[in-house]
């Protein structure tokens, strides 16, 4: 197996200093010399913006911004060179596994026996990085990935963990749950406890949450999703996403642009799910944000 590095990071200052040439999965790592980022791109999960083929001769490292199941399996078919190394059926669970992970819900056209497992490596990819602090986030990216290629490259069965209990608190009784017509605002500052999104969106019915968490180095986190039990869920949330990040940027530095995307130190995301900046707490006030959603809300 390969020994090119594998870290997690979302400034150029956290990429490892011995580094010469990386690439980037699943996010936009400052200075990566390539990149595959279904988000900029627009695919459904991180395999759909990968190419058949990949070399990464000459690269000594291969980084993310976020450590999660999509980013693990992306890494690992990087490492391995491409789509077309990965053997359909496992290939095929690495898709379920991204799906679970980024859409909390099974693959198209994937199911039974394959999905089980797919759902059963995110189970477990998450249950290992909910585990650790986020100081040893990339060393937790690293071992996911370095067992999960280990496991492809000897034909053993590929990681897996039953879906745990449901522990999730009743969020409406403790006052965290409130709904704004169609935007439900979920606010968790404070529990110190991690919490399943698919779980926390099956507590109500409306077709988009506005979930509010505290951010690592202060102030407040935003993500904003489609409600995955609600069919009639919307399909595009850009809309709101530029006219949040209009809205974070009018608050001056750290923000640089009044745009969303890699490098603007600003909102950024994908058409069904999207979030405040990463290296900072959101200077906008939740109802700021549950207002504006419910503006431009399109089903």
């Amino acid at each position: 197996m390969s020994t090119i590095a594998l870290f997690v990071a979302t400034r150029a200052s956290e990429v490892p200093a011995n580094l010469t040439r990386f690439a980037s999965v699943d996010g936009s790592v400052p200075g990566a010399s390539v990149v595959w980022d279904h988000h900029v791109t627009g695919e459904p999960v991180s395999l759909d913006a990968m190419p058949a083929r990949i070399d990464l001769t000459g690269f000594d490292g291969l980084g993310t911004t976020l450590a999660d199941t999509d980013a693990i399996v992306g890494a690992v078919v990087a490492l391995r060179g491409g789509l077309e190394a990965i053997e359909q059926r496992t290939l095929a669970i690495l898709r379920a596994a991204s799906w679970w992970c980024d859409h909390l819900r099974g693959a198209p056209g994937i199911d039974g026996e394959l999905d089980r497992l797919g759902r059963g490596l995110h189970e477990h990819c998450s249950s290992e990085l909910a585990k650790v602090p986020r100081s040893e986030t990339s060393r937790a990216f690293a071992s996911l990935v370095r067992e999960l290629e280990d496991a492809i490259v000897n034909d053993a069965p590929l990681p897996f963990a039953h879906t745990p209990e449901d522990t999730t608190p009743d969020l409406r009784a403790l006052s965290r749950l409130t709904e704004h017509g169609l935007v439900a605002l979920v606010d968790l500052r404070g529990l110190g406890m991690p919490m399943d999104p698919l779980r926390t969106y099956a507590q109500h019915r409306c077709p988009v949450a506005v979930t509010v968490a505290d951010h690592s180095k202060g102030g407040t986190r935003f993500t904003v999703g489609v409600n995955p039990h609600v069919p009639e869920s919307p399909t595009d949330l850009g809309e709101a996403l530029a006219r949040i990040a209009r809205a974070e940027h009018a608050h001056g530095p750290p923000c640089l642009v009044p745009t969303p995307g890699p490098g603007t130190e600003n909102w950024g995301g994908r058409a069904t799910v999207f979030g405040s900046p990463w290296n900072y707490g959101s200077r906008l006030a939740p109802i700021e944000v549950v207002t504006i959603v419910r503006e431009t809300i399109k089903r």
